[in-house]
């Protein structure tokens, strides 16, 4: 990851803060670090400028401070860490699948209220895109174990929306899993019914349905336990498909 440079102008929310670590509320449409072709308008670019060389010190061994990562489209909670004790901790969390993570999707079709357990396992693959390539996930038996609790919690005749506990961390697990149940998620440019990939991976022109909700974590001898309000975007979706629930403020 190159250095990244702050930028003021950039706009974020901060759901949670204290002296070592930060959980920010990313905006759908943002990437989360600098790239290629986002060199400046990253979250991470926005987070150097509010806290400068606290992050630059940290340095590219430790990501600058970034804990974990979201897709460009999904909104919701990333931490970032302020000190190299608090990355090194937290990220020790990340990688031993202690942290608590959990989801709201704006899926396609009508589930019935409950909760059930997907368990398939998924394969990372490169296909063509019309950035080039792009790196997904597809279900194999040859693959990494995946598992997915899911929650319906409200239902249109066109849509649902559920919660999401992604048991693991794989690429595109909770988008791939569902599609796999026959409800692919509003707005995926990838995955659909079955979790078949659609023959244009080409760049979404509409909100992508998925949000990370809340973030759980252990940290200096306390619970931290950060909640991001959902997007106008991603409440403005739910509505249009007819959803309403208290964690869409309806």
């Amino acid at each position: 990851m190159p250095q990244p440079t702050p930028n003021a102008r950039l706009r974020f929310e901060i759901v949670y803060e204290d002296e070592s670590v930060v959980v920010a509320n990313k905006a759908p449409g943002m990437v989360t670090e600098p790239g290629a072709s986002h060199r400046e308008d990253s979250l991470l670019n926005a987070l150097v400028a509010k806290f400068g060389g606290r992050l630059l010190r940290l340095g590219e061994r430790r990501d600058y401070g970034l804990l974990h990562r979201l897709d460009r489209q999904t909104s919701g909670c990333v931490a970032c860490a302020l000190t190299p004790e608090a990355y090194d901790a937290i990220r020790a969390e990340f990688e031993a699948r202690t942290v608590d993570k959990r989801y709201l999707a704006i899926v396609r079709g009508r589930m019935k209220i409950g909760r059930e357990r997907v368990e398939r396992n998924l394969l990372e693959k490169r296909v063509a895109a019309a950035e080039g390539t792009r790196l997904v996930s597809v279900i194999d038996k040859a693959g990494k174990p995946a598992a997915t609790s899911i929650e319906v919690l409200a239902a249109s005749p066109t849509h649902s929306l559920v919660a999401c506990v992604p048991e693991t961390g794989r690429l595109h697990q909770i988008r791939v899993h569902l599609a796999y149940l026959g409800f692919p998620i509003a707005g995926d440019p990838i995955y659909t019914k079955g979790a078949a990939l659609l023959a244009s991976t080409k760049a979404p022109e509409e909100t992508l349905g998925l949000h990370a909700w809340t973030l759980g974590f252990s940290h200096a001898g306390k619970r931290v336990d950060a909640t991001a309000p959902p997007s106008r975007k991603f409440i403005e979706l739910a509505r249009t498909c007819g959803l309403a629930h208290a964690s869409i403020g309806s």
